[in-house]
């Protein structure tokens, strides 16, 4: 069974917020969303050096775990597009002094 946070059982929140983000590409996914919604091809090309593989997971990853959405539209040809959800800009908002505390450690 993959990782989600719904069905994982620890006794530490810290644990369980990480995970949400803890492979390399999802906090970027969550960054890049932040600015307004997607559609793949769109976030293919601001996350530059990510195949179609590892963001198609990411994806697959955020949006079962209820931080980004993925909306189908019927039409020809077909389009797709990705968006933050509330619980997803919570998530950012708690992260935000954790960017905040490595832009001061890296002298940004």
């Amino acid at each position: 069974m993959k990782y989600s946070y719904r069905t994982r059982s620890t006794d530490c929140p810290y644990e369980l917020a990480m995970g949400l983000v803890s492979k390399r590409w999802k906090a970027r996914v969550l960054d890049v969303l932040s600015r307004g919604t997607l559609r793949y091809g769109d976030l293919k090309d601001a996350l530059a050096g990510v195949s179609d593989k590892v963001l198609s997971a990411a994806l697959d990853e955020l949006t079962r775990d209820g931080l980004i959405s993925r909306t189908a539209f019927a039409e020809i040809p077909p389009r797709v597009e990705y968006a933050l959800t509330p619980q997803g800009e919570g998530l950012l908002a708690a992260l935000e002094p954790l960017r905040q505390w490595a832009e001061r450690e890296n002298g940004r």
